[in-house]
């Protein structure tokens, strides 16, 4: 489906990058000060009243948030206020009907399926934290789901597997792919906390992007209120022994990497997942790994002016 709704993209992360070259479009923008929440409400509530001021179908995409799994659980709870406070602006704006507004909520994989077994898991499987990364991301998805009920809009929460590209933070210490092309690169050592068979299922941000703006636009024709759940990967899991034994061929070395294991709080050993909700959207994802892992070491490689 194509959507001509305006849209307002939160977070400029590696996702929300993404989501906004995802269409030919220029999405609507705002500075937000995150490090200091007070100023950082003020500022999204003058975005959304110049925002919505504009008739017309909208989409907004929270895409927004700095905590992993090792945050300490007082900032992630901080995001989800700040959130929660977003979420009462909209409430409070009359502009802001259910005839007009998609939310969507970019939430993890890992957040809510950490703690629990059996994979494959699947949007039917119950959700299951083992850390405060997940039992924040499950709060923002029932403040999400809650509040869009009440208010007749349409919500969509993308449950997104290990994203990766070439637009990688490297100082989040997030990204696993990112760390290790860094190192295969620079002959650093990499350290991860989990075990050479921890299995993850890793989404290129571009691919991530397409299925997440799909699943907006297709949001519309939902009933009033209605919250949609899409798990948002390319349903094959890899190794991390997989990757760094891909990472060795397109690079031609071996042994570039030190691997120095440890406690990972809140890692699930397999994370195997798969979509059972809006299934052909699957088809948008169409990056192989070892296409995705090319891509991420050359853009690495031209940034560091390295042949």
């Amino acid at each position: 489906m194509t959507s001509t709704a305006r849209r307002w993209i939160i977070g400029r992360g590696l996702l929300g990058r993404a989501v906004s070259r995802s269409r030919a479009d220029t999405p609507f923008a705002v500075d937000v000060s995150w490090d200091d929440p007070e100023r950082a409400i003020r500022e999204l509530t003058a975005g959304a009243e110049a925002f919505l001021r504009v008739p017309g179908p909208v989409e907004i995409y929270w895409c927004a948030g700095k905590g992993v799994t090792s945050t300490p659980r007082e900032s992630l709870f901080a995001e989800v206020a700040l959130f929660g406070a977003f979420l009462d602006v909209l409430a409070r704006s009359p502009l802001a009907t259910a005839d007009r507004l998609v939310l969507f909520l970019a939430s993890s994989v890992g957040g809510a399926y950490g703690g629990a077994v059996e994979p494959p898991h699947r949007e039917s499987t119950p959700p299951a934290s083992a850390s405060a990364y997940g039992d924040a991301k499950l709060a923002m998805e029932t403040l999400a789901a809650e509040r869009g009920a009440e208010q007749g809009w349409r919500t969509v929460i993308g449950r997104l597997t290990n994203l990766y590209g070439p637009g990688q933070d490297l100082t989040k210490k997030q990204g696993l792919i990112s760390t290790l092309v860094d190192s295969a690169i620079t002959m650093q050592p990499a350290i991860i906390y989990v075990s050479l068979d921890t299995l993850r299922d890793y989404i290129f941000e571009d691919d991530a992007a397409a299925v997440v703006s799909a699943a907006a636009s297709r949001a519309r024709l939902l009933p009033a209120g209605a919250t949609v759940v899409k798990i948002v990967g390319t349903g094959r899991a890899v190794s991390v022994g997989a990757i760094l034994g891909e990472l060795r061929r397109l690079r031609r070395r071996s042994g570039f990497s030190l691997l120095g294991q440890g406690p990972a709080t809140g890692q699930a050993l397999d994370l195997r997942v798969r979509s059972e909700v809006w299934t052909d959207l699957d088809a948008l994802v169409a990056t192989t790994l070892p296409e995705g892992l090319d891509r991420v070491l050359r853009a690495r490689l031209a940034m560091l002016g390295r042949p």
